[in-house]
This record gives C-alpha cells, sequence and structure tokens, in this order.
C-alpha cells in the first residue's frame, strides 16, 4: 500500500501495520546542546512575560498570577505538541506509563493540557481543576523521571524544529513545574 500524501493517516495502533510516511526521526538521538537549551530557556521566559502582563491587566495578586502562569504555560506548550502531535504521541509512547497501555493517551494530552489552560484562565483556579492538573502531571513526573534515570536520549523535535532536547526531559521539567503550582494552589485557595 502506497502512502497517498494528500491524505492525513492519523494511527492509535502499531506503525507496523500501516506505511509510514517519510519524516524526520523522532527516534535519533538529541542534541544536547546549550543553544537548544538557551532556545528553551526563551520559551519559558516567554511564558513568563505573557503571564505577567496578563496577571497585570487582570489584576496583581499572587493566586491569580500563578493561574494565569499554568494557564499560558498549559496553553503554550499544548499548541506546541499540536504542530506535530502524531510525532509527539509516538515520541511520549516510548515513555509514559500510562501512554504504553493506552494508546490514545499520546494524543489526548495537548487536548487536555489545552483544556486546563483555558480554565486556568476562565477561571479562579477551583480546587478540582488543581487535583486534575496534580493527577495529570503528576503521572508525567513519574513516568519522565524512570526514563531519565535510565539516561535515555529518545529524542523528539519537541517543537517542530523549534527545540531539540530529549522529551523526558522537557517533559520533566514541564510537568513538574505544574505539579509544584498545582500543589501550591490548594494551599492559596
Amino acid at each position: 500500500m502506497k502512502y497517498d500524501d494528500d491524505i492525513e493517516h492519523i494511527y492509535l495502533d502499531d506503525e507496523d501495520q500501516h506505511p509510514s510516511k517519510p519524516t524526520k526521526s523522532h527516534s535519533e538521538r538529541a542534541e544536547e546542546s546549550q543553544e537548544e537549551y538557551k532556545k528553551f530557556k526563551r520559551i519559558l521566559i516567554g511564558i513568563l512575560i505573557v503571564s505577567t502582563i496578563l496577571t497585570l491587566i487582570r489584576g496583581l495578586e499572587l493566586q491569580r498570577f500563578i493561574a494565569d502562569f499554568m494557564a499560558v504555560f498549559f496553553i503554550a506548550f499544548a499548541a506546541l505538541k499540536f504542530i506535530d502531535i502524531e510525532s509527539f504521541a509516538h515520541a511520549y509512547r516510548s515513555y509514559d506509563l500510562l501512554a504504553q497501555r493506552i494508546r490514545p493517551c499520546g494524543y489526548a494530552l495537548p487536548f487536555i493540557e489545552a483544556f486546563m489552560g483555558f480554565w486556568y484562565l476562565l477561571s479562579a483556579a477551583p480546587t478540582n481543576l488543581n487535583i486534575l492538573a496534580i493527577l495529570v502531571t503528576g503521572t508525567a513526573v513519574y513516568s519522565a523521571s524512570k526514563e531519565i534515570k535510565k539516561k535515555s536520549r529518545f529524542a523528539y523535535t519537541y517543537y517542530d524544529g523549534l527545540v531539540r532536547l530529549p522529551l523526558a526531559r522537557v517533559g520533566f521539567i514541564e510537568n513538574a513545574t505544574m505539579f509544584v503550582l498545582a500543589v501550591v494552589m490548594l494551599f492559596v485557595t
């Protein structure tokens, strides 16, 4: 069966069962150069600047700032995953314990993160949202930390060429940050 470039295919099963589209390899080793970390830091600084401006517009208080930061953070990282959701889901499934058992989890994660981001943006961070964030990010932190301990370098052009770092390491930073802030929000509210 020949791959048709005009039709988008999304496969939730093993990739051996369908023709593969020639893409950049997401199984090659990541380049952990200082330049790649500088690019990643620029993304984080951008998120901080946008959330600070948003907080200044909406009212300056700690709870509002944390909720705005979490909103912008979740939305930004979800948007970056949407750029190449197929590759993200495949790479995420390589180390995440839940995604290994339930294949659609890799595809669902960007949608869940976007949902939580907009919920933080539109609300005063209710307790049930913080608990959801703790559950989602906590399982991802656990999986990423296990992968980091194995010293795996499974690469993914994490943001379609913007940053090339190991997905587990970036995922750990992303999810640990959100986990800690969700726990803080439980005590601030």
